[in-house]
């Protein structure tokens, strides 16, 4: 009986999850979203619809370049958070974050995540005054970025291959907003990294 329960209770639970994304796509179907929930469910009907797509799109090679770098990455990101921990790091980071963002708000800058001007601006401000970032925080960051830059160089040209297959069937409209909302974070991206590059702390 607790076992009927359950699988009334989890089917319910799918059921309205469902329902919830019919009821998402369906108000939003002029939109970027909707045309990519709409995409998504109409080729993905079951897990062998998403088997068949990898097996069509993503080559032996690749998968085996994949697996191969995910394990190391796994081992890294294992080993970065024994440090992070036996480092300390928490703290320091917390702190730093704490009177980073403090030393930003003030003036115009109002919200982070609109990082340009004001914000940029005062974080520079902050960071002239001798503050800077903590170097096993800092160490982590320096690892992200040749991580970014690896998978950037590895594996670029297969995702904008797969970029363009979804952009050839969304509107004229959604891929306009795609390119809007990708301009906007590379702004926002561009505008971090300056004040990062222009205070990188001295860790030698």
């Amino acid at each position: 009986k607790q076992w009927y329960q359950r699988r009334v209770a989890i089917t319910a639970g799918e059921n309205q999850a469902e329902q919830a994304v019919l009821d998402f796509v369906d108000s939003s179907s002029n939109t970027l979203f909707g045309e990519l929930a709409n995409l998504a469910i109409g080729q993905f009907d079951s897990v062998a619809d998403i088997k068949s797509f990898i097996e069509e799109y993503v080559s032996k090679d690749l998968k085996g370049k994949v697996a191969s770098d995910a394990a190391a990455a796994a081992k890294e990101a294992k080993k970065m958070a024994n440090e992070w921990c036996s480092s300390g790091c928490t703290g320091q980071s917390a702190d730093f974050v704490e009177a980073l963002f403090k030393g930003m708000h003030g003036g115009q800058c109002v919200d982070a995540s609109q990082f340009c001007g004001p914000c940029h601006d005062n974080a520079h401000a902050h960071f002239s005054a001798g503050n800077s970032i903590p170097c096993c925080m800092d160490n982590v960051i320096q690892k992200g970025i040749a991580a970014y830059e690896y998978v950037a160089e590895a594996y670029g040209d297969q995702v904008n291959e797969w970029v363009g297959l979804v952009s050839d069937e969304l509107s004229a409209a959604a891929n306009a907003k795609a390119v809007e909302y990708r301009d906007a974070v590379l702004e926002q991206a561009d505008c971090i990294a300056d004040a990062y590059n222009d205070h990188i702390p001295d860790c030698a």
